[in-house]
């Protein structure tokens, strides 16, 4: 269970550092992300999908492309790895089965395979976006 949560460094995040400060706001936004996220899933006339062929399934991808984003920098002494990909892939999972539940909504295996696309992008991004000054100083060891 212990290499499940990972932690990459030894040493405590130290108060007012930039790494600190990114953390707390990336909290803040995964937090309110969430909150539209499950808004928009649990209400009967959501956002309008983007009017192109499986609109719905541009929008769940990247919502958990960006989610993914969050999540990895709002609890930065985690690898990106199994726990965060599981607690992901755990949340789209409920969103599915709260909406099987509701009457004017459907559950559907292809959303959560988009969502999974969504996080699996993220994890394949990450060395393209260690090229940028602000991911490369966050992944800095």
């Amino acid at each position: 269970m212990q290499e499940f949560f990972k932690i990459e460094k030894n040493i405590p995040l130290k108060v007012n550092t930039k790494e600190h400060k990114v953390m707390i706001a990336a909290r803040i936004i995964l937090a309110f992300t969430i909150a539209v996220i499950s808004w928009q899933a649990t209400i009967q006339n959501g956002i309008e999908a983007p009017p192109v062929m499986n609109g719905d399934k541009v929008l769940h991808f990247f919502a958990f492309a960006v989610l993914a984003l969050l999540v990895d920098f709002a609890f930065p002494r985690i690898r990106f790895g199994a726990a965060k990909i599981t607690i992901l892939v755990f949340y789209g999972f409920a969103i599915e089965v709260v909406q099987s539940y509701l009457a004017y909504r459907s559950a559907s295996a292809a959303d959560l395979g988009t969502d999974i696309l969504g996080i699996c992008a993220y994890a394949l991004f990450i060395p393209l976006l260690k090229r940028f000054q602000l991911y490369r100083e966050y992944w800095k060891t």
